[in-house]
């Protein structure tokens, strides 16, 4: 049984009773098999979140009153389906319950009419959820019918006859005793899981079977009730007689009594609650887990909705938040107000994939801290009562500040270090000019020179030129290192100017085929027409340089590298196809990372592969320019690397 009350909480956060609380289902599993036992037994379960004021009913618990697994539930609909004679004392038990009045394990039974006009008794039982500082967070309940059971008591009073083939057809066990109660019926479920005769299980023999951890409890109880006459009902294990395991089982007694008061009979049932209990020590077990996780404070643990309401978090995630307990207690914390702008969308994107797979793959962004600082974390995500609910996740969140500022160090370093082996690289890239020119001349005004000298002369111009070009390709690596360390520290400044993006294109190329002479570069720009940009010409020049480069170098040399310039709208879409081996879906969206090499793509033609810096710093140098970058490729028909700029008019 679950329901919405309006006495748990203050009135500024209190749903009307017409409103509906909740169409969700099933509280959450701590494990498949759990799940698949509750389902099996037919038990329903709900859970009332006393912090959220959230109510959550599962399906079985929606059939147990006749409902169907889409129908709303509300407190007045529940208070409409009970029996008349049971409405009030029901609700006056749940108010006691919700209010605080009554923190312990509770349980009742009561009639509820079905659409159809049936009536079907049901049974709750409800405990307490508490936190770690012993404060109740949840009220949980088991719902079972036992309207069979019940059947089973009021037939009692009918004939003896009547009584033994009802009692007959029961899954319960089901047994009777005389006033001094020495058991003296059984029906034939008792002999089945007993495995035995009525001769060795009547009389007294019967507390053999109870655990023996639960017979002086089961014992006192029984004697108890002989003594006053009143009903009860416990719980206890009994052995199943071809096993030898124990089982739960729910007992009940209740007495027949005389006009005067005298007790004829008593009468009892064993209901098999073997699947209810597992499934709550599951429960109990996976909560405790769960807190010691969050109370080691080893990494910050946070529970949320999917619309960024922390629900619960530890010491180490609002310690590094900046956030109190009390903001916690009172919703004030929330992730997604804490997400900066620029991380918005990554964010939606990552609980659309969540919702999609269940799991949030680890990944990066900032917090901004209750004092306005930005931290660094790494977030990893999981989803939990998904099936046929409000879906909420459990986050851990690790901080990054540590490893950031070490990166920070090491990229500052970089960029030192970068600086310092310009300046030789740049003189001997000299040297070897120079010496090249004088080499030239002794080749072209030697008059009287030896064909053996004219071979060393000429091999040696031939190494110098190689020599020359491993300079460049040092310096380039150098001038990548040099971008990465000024994109981190934030030091990369542009030189923005109105530009003709034809114009840029076209020069790129023309230098990049006295650099290549051998390959075929076509291009497809425009004719007779400027498109004006806003944009560092060098910059651009630099992404578009790293793009044909790209393609030079994983295309065949046999194969032509096309570049060109599309208009859509307001938007310069500036292109390089070339027809290499192509890249997957999965190699397409690791590209622009730092650091990042294709793999099992081989160099074609030109040098080795770089440090995985040049994608990177072409991603983050047209993102400055207000513009993106992306790919288009399938394997085995080459690829198309763009980028757009927004066009000045």
């Amino acid at each position: 049984m679950s329901l919405s009350h309006p006495s748990q909480h203050d009135e500024k956060t209190q749903p009307s009773r017409n409103e509906s609380t909740t169409q969700k289902s099933t509280k959450p599993m701590s494990g498949g098999q759990e799940h698949v036992a509750l389902k099996a037994s037919g038990v329903g379960t709900w859970d009332w979140d006393l912090i959220s004021n959230q109510l959550v009913w599962s399906n079985e618990e929606k059939t147990l009153f006749g409902l169907s697994p889409t129908d709303p539930i509300s407190y007045e609909r529940f208070l409409k389906a009970l029996h008349p004679d049971d409405r009030e004392r029901v609700n006056q038990i749940n108010t006691r319950t919700l209010t605080g009045e009554q923190q312990q394990e509770q349980s009742k039974e009561f009639r509820t009419i079905w659409p159809d006009g049936s009536i079907h008794w049901l049974a709750d039982r409800a405990q307490y959820m508490y936190n770690a500082q012993g404060k109740p967070v949840h009220l949980t309940g088991i719902t079972i019918d036992i309207t069979a059971q019940k059947q089973v008591e009021e037939a009692l009073s009918q004939s003896k006859e009547e009584l033994r083939i009802l009692t007959e057809m029961m899954p319960q066990l089901v047994w009777a005793t005389r006033p001094d109660g020495f058991i003296d019926y059984f029906n034939q479920q008792c002999y089945t899981y007993f495995n035995t005769t009525f001769e060795q299980i009547s009389g007294e023999q019967w507390i053999k079977m109870i655990h023996p951890d639960d017979r002086q409890k089961t014992l006192t109880v029984w004697k108890t009730a002989l003594q006053t006459g009143q009903s009860y009902e416990i719980e206890y294990r009994m052995r199943e007689g071809k096993t030898g395991e124990y089982q739960w089982f729910l007992g009940r007694a209740e007495a027949l009594t005389d006009d005067q008061g005298h007790i004829l009979k008593w009468f009892g049932t064993s209901t098999n609650i073997d699947k209810q209990k597992r499934t709550e020590e599951a429960l109990r077990e996976s909560e405790l887990r769960f807190h010691r996780l969050m109370d080691s404070n080893t990494i910050g643990i946070i529970v949320s909705n999917l619309q960024g309401i922390v629900r619960e978090a530890n010491d180490a995630f609002l310690s590094l938040v900046g956030y109190t307990k009390e903001e916690l207690a009172a919703g004030q914390v929330s992730w997604m107000e804490m997400t900066p702008p620029e991380y918005q969308a990554q964010s939606v994107q990552s609980v659309e994939k969540l919702l999609a797979t269940g799991v949030m793959q680890p990944f990066e962004k900032e917090y901004e801290t209750r004092a306005g600082k930005r931290v660094p974390v790494l977030l990893g995500s999981t989803l939990f009562r998904r099936r046929d609910s409000s879906p909420w996740l459990i986050t851990f969140v690790l901080d990054l500040t540590d490893r950031k500022e070490l990166e920070r160090q090491k990229d500052l370093m970089l960029g030192m270090t970068s600086h310092e082996l310009k300046t030789p690289l740049a003189a001997l890239k000299g040297t070897f000019q120079l010496i090249q020119r004088r080499v030239k001349r002794l080749l072209i005004k030697a008059e009287a020179i030896s064909p053996e000298m004219n071979a060393f002369l000429t091999d040696t111009l031939e190494r110098l030129t190689g020599c020359a070009r491993q300079v460049d390709v040092q310096t380039h690596l150098i001038n990548d290192l040099m971008d990465v360390s000024r994109i981190t520290a934030h030091t990369l400044k542009l030189e923005l100017g109105h530009c003709d993006l034809v114009h840029i294109v076209h020069e790129t190329v023309k230098d990049l085929r006295m650099v290549a002479p051998e390959r075929s570069l076509l291009e497809d720009l425009p004719e007779n027409t400027t498109v004006t940009v806003l944009a560092d010409q060098a910059r651009v020049g630099q992404v578009i340089t790293n793009y044909i480069t790209n393609a030079i170098r994983y295309s065949s040399p046999d194969q032509p590298v096309s570049i060109g310039i599309t208009i859509q709208g307001d938007i310069a879409r500036i292109w390089v196809h070339d027809k290499g081996p192509g890249l997957t879906a999965e190699a397409q969206k690791e590209l622009w990372q730092r650091f990042h090499q294709v793999k099992g793509v081989p160099v074609q033609s030109g040098s080795g592969k770089g440090l995985g810096l040049g994608l990177y710093i072409c991603q983050t140098l047209i993102a400055q320019h207000k513009g993106e970058v992306g790919v288009e490729s399938t394997p085995g028909e080459g690829s198309t690397f763009w980028f757009t700029l927004p066009i000045v008019k």
